[in-house]
């Protein structure tokens, strides 16, 4: 390559490069190949973004008795049980779901011996209010569990502490309040009682312990498909998820997150990525192995084992920074009041909510995107609506957690894939063009050499494991992304070697040398790019000789605070198919003999829109409507048109079950039984 093939940058760069190859070739050679990095996105569920509510109500909500300012220090039972009962009922509420003789467990997120309202624990209110709701459908007649395993050890369990010396607590829940519920008067009568997730009674916590298989088989593959859960997960007719909204290393913990609690203690450590000496440490969580991250795919995994029916998420006190509450001259210095609760029966829609009100896109949350991806929620927000309060009139940007892994937004992760190719004898790889006209290309999946629609696992998109190719090569990686508007952004990115970007067609990154890329590392450089509205094209070409063959992208918006920066733009989709061909323009196009579209009218529009065109003979032809991401919206003709001449169709702006869709740019394509395409791009207002 350039910089480095010249003899005299080699010499004057030799101690350097020998420096830097000792390290990358020793990370090199690491068995990164133990767990795939990658899986062929047919291999997902079909992502159905069942419409969700999700709702949203504030301590300032006119409609309670004695409504409360959202900047309040404190906040009283009496209001919060308002809030909880209101946003339970405008979420859809217990009735038809919860019967006589049910089991219903309240899963809160407790992990230090902090009080109601610092914002590291689950207001014990918040679990008060649920509990007398739920007890009201049939008093006395439903079993109510309040389960969590904690990371803190109580004295029974120290003799599975690891290898750390821990805080013990006592009392399980005593600096939470939680004791205190089962001599609450207000609970007289409720069948009430706690369980400790970590594994009980105290002469044996395994007994109560299960080995339970991941339904579909499980993200995190280290943990082969299996995890130990208490029996009162397995047993629970109705399952809750109570989290406290917190800013944290994979981006966030609420709903979702709050299921890492599930992973009994006992088994897994204290902490519990340590494992215990009673099984030699063989069984823990894994959370990091360089360059692969766990984490999320635990979080995706034990919430499918969950089978979460309700999200209720304490957003009265919340932390940003970090799970933890810091103190400082007594007071906590990374506390964010919010006075808020939220609730829904999807735990993906809820964290999808609870990720703007904290300012961040729910895209870069990967356990959000890979729980959409399994079937447990929606993340598309077209499909999700919002009562009571306002997102907008809600939101408070939260600071983000300074860890390498949680300040960068998720690197795009489906992409089509073509190469390797040999450079050998070639003086500039990455410069020459190994598939023709390079800054056209707009592949098809699974066509002419590129790959079908591939998923990979992780940030760093991980193009050795991919190729399974030793030596030097040239690699390419193709997507689409939509862009809700025209506008500056960032791109995010980084490689160990040579790496080029196109934006439809245009080079915007050339870079072609060698670095250090480490593995705990998710951006190397930051630029600014001009992105269009609607769909745009992007091309990334890698090479790779020495270091590891990794990449990461994403655009970001512009942020000049470091503390809220990374954030994907909001709206912004990658899809590895053109939903519709020749949309860029939506000037009136001719098709060979057959059919000629005219303008589409009003455009942009808010009731209907009307798109004329010409047969110049019978034709079978189909006629839908997409949105941005490539699905299908509406269905407006499908079968033969007998008659020629002008003609038009008519799209009101309703999906298949006659829904007003959300405002935005729609494609309105027309295909032919000759294999013809012709769509126009269209901007439906309310």
């Amino acid at each position: 390559m350039r910089h480095w093939k010249s003899a005299a940058k080699l010499i004057t760069g030799i101690l350097i490069l020998s420096c830097w190859l000792i390290w990358d070739l020793g990370q090199a050679g690491r068995n990164y190949q133990l767990y795939p990095s990658y899986k062929y996105l047919s291999e997902f569920p079909d992502v159905t973004n069942t419409p969700s509510t999700v709702s949203i109500i504030r301590s300032n909500d006119t409609t309670l008795t004695s409504p409360v300012p959202v900047y309040a220090d404190t906040i009283d039972y009496s209001t919060i049980e308002e809030m909880v009962r209101k946003a339970v009922r405008l979420a859809g509420g217990f009735d038809g779901k919860i019967s006589t003789g049910d089991m219903v467990l309240l899963k809160p997120n407790i992990v230090d011996p902090e009080p109601p309202e610092s914002g590291e624990v689950t207001d014990v209110r918040v679990i008060k209010a649920l509990i007398k709701i739920i007890d009201e459908i049939d008093p006395g007649n439903i079993e109510i569990v309040v389960g969590e395993g904690a990371p803190r050890p109580m004295d029974y369990e120290m003799e599975y502490q690891s290898r750390f010396s821990r805080p013990q607590w006592e009392k399980l829940w005593d600096a939470a309040g939680y004791q205190d519920l089962l001599s609450d008067g207000d609970l007289s009568g409720v069948n009430l009682r706690f369980s400790n997730l970590n594994g009980s009674p105290p002469e044996d916590p395994w007994q109560d312990l299960v080995l339970v298989n991941v339904p579909g088989g499980g993200e995190a593959i280290p943990q082969e498909g299996r995890y130990f859960i208490h029996k009162d997960v397995v047993n629970t007719d109705f399952y809750i998820t109570v989290p406290v909204m917190k800013i944290h290393t994979p981006g966030m913990t609420v709903a979702l997150k709050n299921q890492i609690g599930l992973a009994p203690s006992t088994r897994y450590g204290f902490h519990k990525t340590l494992g215990v000496p009673q099984d030699h440490y063989s069984t823990h969580l894994v959370h990091e192995d360089p360059p692969h991250y766990w984490t999320d795919k635990e979080i995706v995994d034990l919430s499918s084992i969950a089978g979460i029916d309700f999200a209720v998420v304490d957003a009265i006190a919340c932390l940003e920074r970090e799970k933890s509450a810091n103190y400082s001259g007594g007071k906590i210095t990374n506390l964010v009041r919010l006075n808020t609760i939220l609730a829904s029966p999807d735990p993906v829609a809820a964290d999808h909510v609870s990720a703007r009100l904290m300012g961040l896109n729910p895209d870069d949350i990967e356990h959000i995107t890979l729980a959409e991806r399994q079937g447990l929620g929606t993340n598309d927000p077209d499909a999700i609506t919002i009562a009571g309060a306002s997102i907008e009139g809600t939101r408070r940007y939260f600071w983000k957690n300074s860890s390498a892994t949680a300040d960068f937004g998720q690197s795009n992760r489906v992409w089509l894939i073509k190469g390797p190719y040999d450079p050998t004898g070639i003086t500039e790889p990455m410069d020459h063009p190994f598939i023709s006209d390079e800054s056209a290309l707009a592949p098809k999946p699974d066509q002419l050499g590129w790959s079908e629609p591939v998923y990979f696992t992780e940030d760093r998109i991980d193009l050795e494991s991919y190729f399974n190719h030793s030596g030097e090569k040239i690699g390419y990686a193709f997507t689409y992304f939509t862009a809700p508007r025209t506008q500056e952004a960032e791109i995010w990115t980084g490689s160990d070697e040579g790496m080029k970007i196109w934006v439809n067609g245009e080079v915007v990154y050339d870079y072609d040398g060698y670095r250090s890329f480490p593995g705990d590392r998710f951006v190397l450089e930051k630029f600014p790019v001009q992105i269009q509205q609607g769909l745009n094209r992007l091309l990334v070409k890698t090479y790779q000789d020495y270091g590891l063959y990794h990449f990461t992208f994403n655009i970001c918006e512009p942020e000049s605070h470091s503390s809220f920066d990374g954030n994907r733009v909001w709206g912004l989709e990658f899809i590895t198919e053109s939903p519709a061909t020749a949309i860029a323009e939506e000037a009136p196009v001719s098709a060979p003999e057959n059919f000629r579209l005219g303008h589409a009218y009003p455009n942009p529009f808010n009731s209907n829109v009307i798109i004329p065109y010409e047969l110049h003979r019978p034709e079978d032809l189909s006629v839908r409507v997409y949105d941005i991401r490539g699905r299908i919206v509406r269905n407006l003709h499908d079968g033969t048109q007998h008659t020629i001449g002008k003609k038009q169709i008519r799209w009101d702006g309703t999906d298949f079950s006659g829904n007003q869709v959300s405002a935005g740019t729609y494609f309105i394509q027309f295909h032919s039984a000759a294999n013809i395409s012709r769509a126009l791009k269209i901007v439906y207002l309310k």
